[in-house]
C-alpha cells in the first residue's frame, strides 16, 4: 500500500501548492516520513518538488517577479552548502519547532504591525540563506519563505509564481548535493517516476483553481494554511 498512498498524497499536495503556493510540500514530506526510511525522504521529496514547482512556474511564468528571485538566490546557494554539512536524516528534532515559532511570530507581527510598515524587497537577500539551509536539513522551506510574501504589493499569481520559481531552484540544488554524499537516486526510481507524473497532474489542477480564486479569498486562505503549517511544525516536537 506504500506506493498508492504516496501517489494520492502527491496529487493532493501538489494541487494545494498549485492553488495556494505552499502547503503541499509540507504535507507530502510528512506522508513520506511516515512511510519511507528517514534518510530517503528529503532527497526523493526534492525530486518531486522540482517537477511540481517547475510545472507551476511554467504555468505562471509571466507573473514571476524576477527581481525578487535574483535577490533570493545568491544566499540560498550558500545556505544549501551549509545545510548539507548538518544534514542528518531524522536528526535535529528541535529544528522544525523553531521554524514553526518563527512563522507564528511573523504572522502575529504581520497582524498587529503599523499599517504603513512594509518589508522592503531587500529582505529576500538574507532570507535566501536560511531558506537554503532549511530545504536541505528538513526538506521544506515553504512556510518559512511564505512569511516574506505576506505583502500587499504582490498579487496572488505573483506570489505563487515567484515562490515556485525560487523553490524550483532550491529543490533542484538538492539533487547534486545529495549525489555528492552518495545518495543513490536510481535505487528509488520505482517510487520517483509515478510521483513525478502525479506532481504534474496535481499542479495543473491547482493552478486552474488559482486562476478562479479572488484576491481577498486567496490572502485569507494563504494565512490560514500558514497558521496550520506553523502549528504543525511546533507540535511535531511533542506529538
Amino acid at each position: 500500500m506504500t506506493l498508492p498512498i504516496l501517489i494520492l498524497a502527491a496529487v493532493v499536495s501538489t494541487a494545494l501548492s498549485g492553488a495556494i503556493g505552499m502547503g503541499g510540500g509540507t504535507i507530502l514530506v510528512a506522508v513520506m516520513a511516515s512511510i519511507l526510511d528517514p534518510f530517503v525522504v528529503v532527497p526523493v521529496h526534492g525530486v518531486v518538488q522540482v517537477v511540481s514547482n517547475t510545472t507551476r512556474t511554467l504555468r505562471l511564468l509571466r507573473h514571476v517577479v524576477w527581481s525578487v528571485l535574483l535577490m533570493y538566490l545568491p544566499m540560498m546557494f550558500v545556505g544549501v552548502w551549509i545545510g548539507l554539512q548538518f544534514y542528518r536524516g531524522a536528526g535535529m528534532p528541535w529544528f522544525k519547532p523553531v521554524i514553526g515559532l518563527f512563522v507564528i511570530t511573523f504572522l502575529l507581527w504581520d497582524r498587529f504591525k503599523p499599517q504603513r510598515l512594509r518589508l522592503p524587497h531587500w529582505v529576500f537577500v538574507p532570507a535566501g540563506f536560511m531558506g537554503g539551509v532549511l530545504i536541505i536539513v528538513i526538506g521544506i522551506a515553504g512556510p518559512y519563505l511564505a512569511v516574506f510574501f505576506l505583502r500587499d504589493d504582490l498579487d496572488r499569481e505573483q506570489v505563487v509564481a515567484t515562490k515556485a520559481a525560487i523553490q524550483t531552484i532550491g529543490h533542484f540544488l538538492k539533487i547534486p548535493a545529495f549525489l555528492s554524499v552518495g545518495f543513490a537516486y536510481h535505487e528509488h526510481v520505482h517510487v520517483i517516476l509515478p510521483l513525478l507524473a502525479c506532481a504534474v497532474v496535481g499542479t495543473f489542477l491547482g493552478t486552474s483553481v488559482l486562476k478562479r480564486m479572488g484576491e481577498r479569498g486567496f490572502r485569507l486562505v494563504f494565512r490560514v494554511i500558514l497558521w496550520i503549517l506553523a502549528l504543525r511544525l511546533v507540535l511535531d516536537a511533542v506529538l
